[in-house]
């Protein structure tokens, strides 16, 4: 796959612009979405989505939650979270049941079988993300995550 290129006039269409910038932005882009078109690959034949895995893995740490706080913590949309949850639920893997909190809403929980493919997911996904950064050190690696951290927090403005 080709590397993310600029065009030669770019500053000529946007002369108050950062090229290098623009260049890092996309390629950040694009590398998210190789991993996880990749990560979705890898878990297809446990018929669990990307994003399955990671509501797998979030319940998994954090216990039952409601649609809403999945969907906060993956910043995605309520209708994404239904739609994963659905999923989930109709391989058996997750269940909704009645927020003892407040009768009005749900909670998801996993089931036995979802701690079961959780540990699975995870121990195959972890191992590939092993032989992905396999060519970094570890020191390259915390300064690669040092500076995913200080660009989420310029996003946020944390």
């Amino acid at each position: 796959m080709a590397k993310v290129r600029l065009a030669d006039d770019f500053y000529a269409q946007t002369p108050d612009a950062n090229a290098l910038a623009t260049e890092a932005v996309m390629n950040t882009i694009r590398t998210a979405d190789m991993l996880f078109d990749r990560i979705g690959r890898l878990l297809r034949p446990l018929g669990v989505s990307a994003a399955g895995g990671l509501v797998l893995g979030l319940l998994r740490d954090n216990g039952a939650l409601s649609p809403s706080q999945i969907g906060e913590r993956l910043i995605v949309t309520r209708a994404t979270v239904t739609g994963v949850v659905d999923s989930l639920e109709s391989r058996g893997y997750v269940m909704r049941t009645p927020n003892p909190a407040d009768r009005r809403s749900l909670r998801i929980e996993l089931t036995p079988e979802g701690l079961a493919v959780v540990a699975e997911v995870r121990s195959l996904i972890h191992r590939h993300e092993k032989e992905w950064m396999s060519g970094f050190s570890d020191d390259e690696l915390r300064a690669y995550v040092a500076t995913h951290h200080r660009i989420q927090d310029g996003l946020t403005g944390g």
